[in-house]
C-alpha cells in the first residue's frame, strides 16, 4: 500500500485561509516523461482512476503558526478553514500531518491582494487541446498523452495579448482554474502548467472518481460546478474584479453572461476562444450582445 495524502493549492483573502486535499489509501500514480509511451501513459491513467481514497480518518492542518483538525468525507475529501495575519500577496506554504503513521505533506496557498485584477479561466480547450466535444479524440488525449506530450492551443499568445488589453497592458498576477475535470487529473494539470510556463494558479476541479468506467465520463459538463466555483471566488473576494475565460464549446458564455448580470460592476471583461470546429456565430452573437449590455468587453480570439 503506498497510503498519501495530497494538499492543493488553497486560497487567502485578508483574514481566511481554505485548503483542501484528498487522503488515499492506495496511491500509484508516478512522475511521467517526454520519453514515455502509451502503454506507460495508459497504465499511469488508470492509476489515477483506480487510486482508493480514505475515508473518514483525521488529519491536521497547519500554517501560518495556526492549526485545525478536520475528518475526510466518503470520498477521501477534505477542506477546512483558518485565519491568518499575512499582509503580503504570494505564495505561502502550509503542513498536513497524519497521525495515523506520523506523516507529514506539504502544500501551498494563494493570498492574493484585495483589489487586484484576477483572471477566472477555463482550462480544456481554452488552454489545453482537450476537444472536450469529441469522446474519442478526448479519451485518446487522456488516455496515452501525458504533461510533456499534451499540447497547448495553436495560438496561446493571443491569449496573453487579451489580458494584457483588458487589465491595462500589464499581465494579470491571480489566476484561478475552475475546470470539468476531475481532481483525478490534478497532478497531470499542475504539471502541464509548468512545464508550459502557464501563470500559476489555483485549481477548482470537480469531484474525483473512482473506477475505469468513470475514465469515459471524465470531463462531462457540469454546469453547476463552473458557476458555484465562480460564485464562491466573487464572494471570498467582494471587492475584487475578474476577467473571465473560456470557450464557445460548452456552457461558458452562458455562466459569463449570468455573472455579468450578477456582477456586472466587478467583471472587467469577457475572452472567448471561438473552437474551429464549433459553428455558432449566432449564439456567440447573441452572449456578446448580453454581455456587451453591462458595459462589459466581449473579445473572442482563436
Amino acid at each position: 500500500m503506498e497510503s498519501k495524502i495530497i494538499g492543493y493549492r488553497g486560497i487567502a483573502n485578508k483574514s481566511r485561509l481554505i485548503v483542501s486535499g484528498h487522503a488515499f489509501e492506495k496511491h500509484k500514480v508516478r512522475d511521467t516523461q517526454a520519453h514515455h509511451g502509451r502503454r506507460r501513459n495508459l497504465k499511469q491513467t488508470l492509476r489515477r482512476f483506480r487510486a482508493r481514497p480514505l475515508k473518514w480518518t483525521s488529519i491536521e492542518v497547519r500554517a501560518n503558526g495556526k492549526s485545525t483538525k478536520v475528518r475526510t468525507n466518503k470520498h477521501g475529501y477534505f477542506t477546512c478553514e483558518l485565519t491568518h495575519d499575512l499582509e503580503m500577496p504570494g505564495w505561502y506554504s502550509y503542513e498536513i500531518y497524519w497521525k495515523r503513521n506520523d506523516r507529514k505533506f506539504q502544500g501551498e496557498f494563494y493570498l492574493s491582494d484585495e483589489h487586484e485584477t484576477g483572471v477566472i479561466s477555463d482550462i480544456d480547450d481554452t488552454l489545453l487541446v482537450s476537444h472536450s466535444t469529441r469522446i474519442i479524440r478526448k479519451l485518446r488525449l487522456l488516455l496515452f498523452r501525458n504533461a510533456h506530450t499534451r499540447k497547448t492551443i495553436p495560438f496561446l499568445i493571443n491569449w496573453h495579448t487579451h489580458l494584457r488589453d483588458l487589465h491595462e497592458t500589464e499581465q494579470p498576477k491571480d489566476f484561478f482554474y475552475v475546470s470539468n475535470s476531475e481532481w483525478n487529473l490534478y497532478d497531470f494539470l499542475r504539471d502541464f502548467f509548468a512545464l508550459n510556463d502557464l501563470p500559476k494558479g489555483v485549481f477548482f476541479l470537480q469531484t474525483l472518481k473512482k473506477g475505469l468506467r468513470d475514465i469515459v465520463t471524465s470531463g462531462k459538463v457540469n454546469h453547476s460546478h463552473k458557476q458555484n466555483s465562480i460564485d464562491f471566488l466573487m464572494r471570498f473576494y467582494p471587492n475584487k474584479p475578474f476577467i473571465l475565460v473560456g470557450d464557445n464549446g460548452q456552457k461558458d458564455m452562458e455562466i459569463y453572461a449570468d455573472m455579468a448580470a450578477r456582477y456586472g460592476d466587478r467583471i472587467k471583461g469577457v475572452l472567448i476562444r471561438k473552437l474551429p470546429y464549433i459553428k455558432n456565430e449566432k449564439r456567440t452573437k447573441r452572449y456578446r450582445q448580453r454581455i456587451e449590455s453591462f458595459n462589459i468587453p466581449f473579445i473572442t480570439f482563436h
